[in-house]
């Protein structure tokens, strides 16, 4: 019943032949039921081929094929699956050659006697001494907890760490330590991570020489407070030999490289070890810019609704914000979200509907009107 209104509403919207038009439904339908079905914001009701079939008719004659194209030939879609696959892989595949390297280097073993290392007791020491933390809930430090294996004490949901919170993770630190005979031990790695970044501006950047701003700099300015009512965050530390580390489920080159080369400005003024882990990195060549948008990209630019450039939007590049937030160009949508850094004319939408969106974006920032 699905499939056959399905069918009518393409056929209504698009120019397609018969054949044509059974060949897409196809394709469609595979991609459908694959994929794009399970995306979270869509309405009650509705389902990829339906939400495609309003959003092509918001274009006029041949754009609706190279809208459609677009679509067929560009989109990335993450699914939740893909995601759990990205999650499953940081400990086994990043983190614990991380650690690996770093005891075998303090050992002055080579790295290649994995067995020998991780049964040295340094090794188990160094792993709980490590602590975990979202820097939002699309970090999803829940599976990653359940995937690694690792322990409920050294898995935090969130970098905003409260004196009670502090003083419980430290307690069951030293208690897990003083089992080993170990005692008086703090944290010396922190492992900060969330699931998706396309131009490293949200995580830290600098506004203004030497005034650094973004979720990574929110941690970082806990570390900085040294009075007795508020460095309880910097005392779960051993600041003389911490390491930091920043991992993203899944980043662009471009946001890799700007959260490096903050941090780097950044850590020119403090003694901190910085380190940034992408597990999906997304080339540059995914970029959707004007020459490769052809003759659809004077119709993005057209469709551009201003209201979407809030103070928060104005952070990023705006010279062409058609092409996204801070002009990423991305054709990406995750499951659960579409990032703003995505083609706006995939994402934004209306109250009136006057705006259509293929993959409506649950906004984090709204604008009262």
């Amino acid at each position: 019943m699905r499939d056959s209104l399905a069918k009518k509403l393409l056929a209504k919207v698009t120019d397609w032949e018969s054949d044509d038009l059974t060949k897409e439904r196809l394709d469609l339908q595979l991609l459908s039921e694959y994929k794009y079905d399970e995306y979270q914001q869509f309405s009650p009701g509705m389902r990829f081929i339906e939400s495609l079939s309003l959003w092509l008719n918001q274009f006029e004659g041949n754009e609706k094929d190279l809208a459609y194209n677009l679509i067929k030939k560009h989109l990335i879609f993450i699914s939740t699956e893909e995601l759990h696959h990205l999650i499953k892989m940081v400990y086994p595949d990043y983190v614990k050659p991380f650690l690996i390297n770093h005891v075998a280097s303090e050992l002055k073993i080579p790295n290649f006697l994995i067995k020998k290392i991780t049964k040295e007791q340094k090794f188990k020491i160094l792993l709980r001494e490590c602590l975990f933390l979202g820097l939002s809930d699309g970090a999803r430090t829940d599976l990653f907890r359940r995937f690694s294996g690792l322990e409920h004490e050294q898995v935090y949901p969130t970098y905003q760490i409260t004196k009670e919170k502090s003083e419980e993770l430290l307690e069951e630190l030293n208690k897990k330590i003083t089992i080993n005979k170990y005692g008086n031990e703090k944290f010396k790695i922190v492992f900060l991570i969330d699931d998706f970044s396309a131009s490293g501006i949200s995580y830290i950047r600098e506004e203004e020489p030497g005034e650094f701003h973004g979720k990574i700099q929110k941690f970082l300015k806990q570390l900085e407070k040294k009075d007795d009512k508020s460095d309880f965050v910097r005392n779960l530390f051993d600041m003389e030999n911490l390491k930091i580390c920043i991992i993203l489920y899944i980043a662009t080159k471009k946001a890799k490289e700007k959260i490096e080369n903050e941090l780097e400005s950044f850590a020119k003024s403090k003694k901190l070890d910085f380190k940034v882990i992408v597990i999906q990195e997304i080339d540059d060549s995914v970029t959707l810019t004007d020459e490769k948008l052809g003759r659809l990209a004077p119709r993005l630019e057209e469709k551009f609704d201003s209201k979407i450039l809030t103070e928060h939007y104005e952070k990023g590049e705006t010279e062409k914000p058609y092409l996204g937030f801070d002009e990423c160009g991305l054709p990406l949508v995750l499951s659960h979200n579409c990032p703003n850094n995505s083609l706006p004319i995939i994402w934004h939408e209306t109250d009136d509907k006057e705006y259509r969106a293929l993959f409506p974006r649950l906004q984090r920032f709204k604008v009262l009107s």
